[in-house]
């Protein structure tokens, strides 16, 4: 009797110090997030008749053990820059999860303007400079998490052409697990020549999108777990063979 006891107890213990294994990975540190964001300084040599920006997109979803942000640049103007004086245009985003079966995706996106109208009397030379930053940053603690993480900045002309278009993209399915960041400063300039009575406009959009994933848990019966099932299995045996 004492022998079947000590069976019990020990197979019992086997598989509550499994599941306890299975809990502690399963709450509590970060095991996968993402940070990304994009700063635009916006100035001319010409004074600027309207700047404007508007906040096209902006949200957070999260479903289980995650949390996330968005924020950047909000509904602003239309207001006159002077030359050489800034506007300013933001996007970030960020997330991270912590438990199994968390997931988290957040985005922020605002669109703007800049149009220039000549009425001085004679033709103008204009240069229009986008100082743009940025950074995206993502972390996995193993294969099983995802992680994604991008910003970019986007130019359109009067003619409606992409005249620029950049941006900063991690992925962890092509990085791997671990932590990887990325960041950069840099200028886009767009020269031109404004005829007296005529007008020019530049259309832009500041994004940043992310997300991030941990798979739910699905215990499978190795190692440790299964011998606990194991002894479990036998201790039942020998009682209903009794």
């Amino acid at each position: 009797m004492l022998k079947k006891i000590l069976v019990k107890k020990f197979g019992l213990g086997l598989v509550l110090s499994s599941l306890s294994l299975l809990c502690a990975q399963s709450q509590g540190e970060i095991i996968t997030s993402f940070d990304t964001g994009v700063d635009v300084e916006v100035s001319s040599t010409f004074s600027v008749n309207e700047f404007e920006t508007v906040l096209f997109d902006s949200q957070v979803f999260v479903d289980g053990s995650a949390s996330g942000d968005a924020s950047g640049s909000d509904d602003f103007g239309p207001v006159i820059l002077g030359s050489d004086e800034v506007g300013l245009v933001s996007a970030a985003a960020n997330g991270q999860v912590n438990g199994m079966g968390g997931f988290v995706q957040s985005s922020w996106e605002t669109d703007g303007y800049l149009f220039f109208e000549n009425n001085t009397g004679s033709d103008i030379f204009v240069n229009v400079l986008f100082d743009i930053t940025w950074f995206a940053e993502i972390f996995t603690a193993s294969s099983d998490e995802e992680a994604y993480a991008t910003a970019g900045f986007f130019i359109i002309d009067s003619f409606d052409d992409m005249v620029s278009a950049e941006f900063i993209e991690l992925d962890s399915l092509i990085k791997g697990p671990g932590n990887f960041s990325e960041s950069d400063s840099f200028q886009v300039n767009f020269n031109f020549v404004l005829a007296d009575g005529d007008f020019e406009e530049y259309f832009f959009i500041a994004d940043s999108f992310g997300f991030a994933e941990s798979p739910q848990a699905v215990p499978e019966p190795t190692g440790l777990f299964l011998a606990g099932l194991a002894l479990l299995f036998a201790f039942r045996q020998r009682k209903l063979n009794r």
